[in-house]
């Protein structure tokens, strides 16, 4: 399995190899739901005349592409590139250099368990490069891993740090200190969530697209006696017990999707890569290159935050929000486990716990300016409104305080939220109030800065830095900084690139 180590030897010279046969048995299932909109139609004949050459017909479909796909799809790791061949009447060579591996990941069904088989994915921290195989026998996983985390040469490793060497024999054998385990108490920050919601919504949305489906529903002798108590109970009584059934449904979807996800979540650091497994029926495994960690971030969205919960993820080259790959280190878990990650990742706990720097009064009066306006342009309306003699309901003020009221804190969380420190090493930036994030940024992956000024900014005398690295979002910002500060900030995160920096 392993690639030649002789620079003689040159890809060419390596033989292509075969996914194992036991693809066979689990390509006709896949492929089955991938094409059920075409089997549709042989289904329904065959059902509908009784002839089961029509089944006959659509099995032996799923079994002939699973076949073609098992004899033309080859694969080969040389000493410079990894190589994937497919395709009978349209032949496909996918190369990818192996300098440009990011990280190694698979994942495996219920069926692909059962078989011993995984699906291992290569990511190059492009949106998708396409190189996935599927499937090959999870024995072989570890010594493939090993070969493709490992550069062919020093000189391939073009964002290696200077001095990182690339022994990857840890991805074979002992995994490493066990950093994250999950446990079954966490559940409790999966409804504090929105994916309950959004999946909901999504269901609504098909079932209002349906006009029959509706007219069925409406009519039937449940939702007339459901009409009927809400008539009972008062629109307001009715309301409530509608959010609160939305709610709990949400909530009792949110866990599941927890469960099925992140069950079994552990991380485990060997010095050389961080392996992620997680899932309860669909396992997934991923290996993150330490030699391309560039820090972590704390990702707090608000109801997480009030639940005491935090996640944490990885800060990786190549591997962003579009590479395909995800970089998470912690599910949804308590802040200061999420905290303890971060710092056993990074190898620095003074970073995570590093005090920030406050932006001072005028970031305070831009927030908050920005956060009073529109409830102060509804109380304006409503104050013309009844000025002019039209009748207003007393919800609408209500309403239009409780956004007054909720506008004042969220404006308030927004400065407490924002914030940096220039530790040793270190770029740390906080902002955000919906979706809090603490990031910390080694300064060795910061390529590059950039200072930007609105007009209503350069009238505050504020700007907003952003530090550009490969990494992760690929920039960092540090928000609403008093303008003198951010040429001290470049300066003590990157002293090599102050110098080059005109200022203004």
């Amino acid at each position: 399995m392993s690639a030649p180590e002789s620079s003689a030897i040159t890809d060419e010279a390596v033989p292509w190899r075969r996914l194992d046969a036991r693809m066979l048995l689990v390509k006709p299932v896949t492929a089955g739901f991938r094409a059920l909109p075409a089997l549709l139609v042989p289904l329904i004949l065959g059902a509908q005349t009784g002839n089961p050459a029509w089944l006959l017909i659509a099995a032996a479909g799923l079994v002939y592409v699973a076949t073609i796909d098992w004899l033309t799809t080859r694969y080969r790791v040389g000493p410079d590139h990894v190589q994937l061949k497919r395709g009978l009447l349209q032949r496909n060579v996918l190369s990818v250099p192996r300098s440009r591996v990011r990280s190694v990941d698979t994942h495996a069904t219920v069926l692909h368990r059962v078989l011993g088989l995984t699906v291992l994915r290569i990511g190059t921290g492009t949106d998708d490069s396409g190189f996935e195989l599927d499937a090959i026998a999870a024995e072989a996983v570890p010594e493939l891993r090993a070969v493709l985390l490992v550069p062919s040469t020093p000189a391939d490793s073009d964002d290696t740090e200077p001095g990182s060497h690339s022994d990857a024999s840890g991805a074979q054998g002992d995994p490493g200190t066990e950093l994250a385990d999950w446990q079954a108490s966490w559940m409790r920050y999966a409804p504090l969530g929105y994916t309950g919601l959004v999946a909901i919504g999504a269901g609504m949305g098909l079932f209002f697209q349906s006009g029959a489906a509706i007219d069925r529903i409406a009519n039937s002798g449940l939702a007339q006696d459901a009409a009927s108590l809400g008539r009972e109970l008062g629109p307001l009584v009715a309301s409530a017990l509608a959010v609160l059934a939305v709610l709990a449904a949400a909530s009792a979807i949110a866990i599941a999707r927890y469960i099925l996800s992140y069950s079994g979540f552990t991380l485990h650091d060997d010095g050389h890569v961080l392996r992620v497994e997680h899932g309860l029926l669909t396992t997934r495994e991923s290996t993150l290159d330490r030699r391309r960690l560039r820090g972590v971030s704390i990702e707090e969205p608000v109801l997480l935050r009030l639940g005491g919960g935090a996640r944490a993820r990885a800060i990786m080259t190549g591997i962003g929000e579009s590479s395909g790959t995800s970089a998470l280190v912690l599910p949804d878990a308590p802040r200061h486990r999420a905290q303890e990650v971060a710092a056993a990742v990074v190898g620095d706990p003074g970073v995570m716990h590093v005090a920030l720097r406050g932006h001072g009064s005028a970031a305070l009066r831009r927030r908050m300016f920005r956060a009073l306006a529109p409830p102060v342009l509804v109380l304006a309306a409503l104050a013309i409104a009844s000025l002019a003699g039209a009748p207003l309901p007393w919800w609408a003020w209500l309403a239009a305080g409780l956004l007054l009221a909720a506008s004042i804190g969220l404006g308030l969380d927004r400065y407490r939220s924002l914030g940096h420190a220039t530790p040793a090493g270190w770029l740390v930036c906080q902002s955000g109030s919906l979706l809090r994030s603490r990031d910390m940024v080694d300064a060795e992956g910061i390529v590059g800065w950039s200072v930007r000024q609105t007009y209503f900014q350069r009238r505050a005398g504020l700007a907003t830095l952003t530090a550009a690295t490969p990494a992760g979002a690929d920039a960092y910002q540090v928000i609403d900084v008093p303008e003198p500060w951010a040429w001290d900030i470049i300066a003590a995160v990157t002293p090599r690139m102050v110098q080059s920096l005109p200022r203004a």
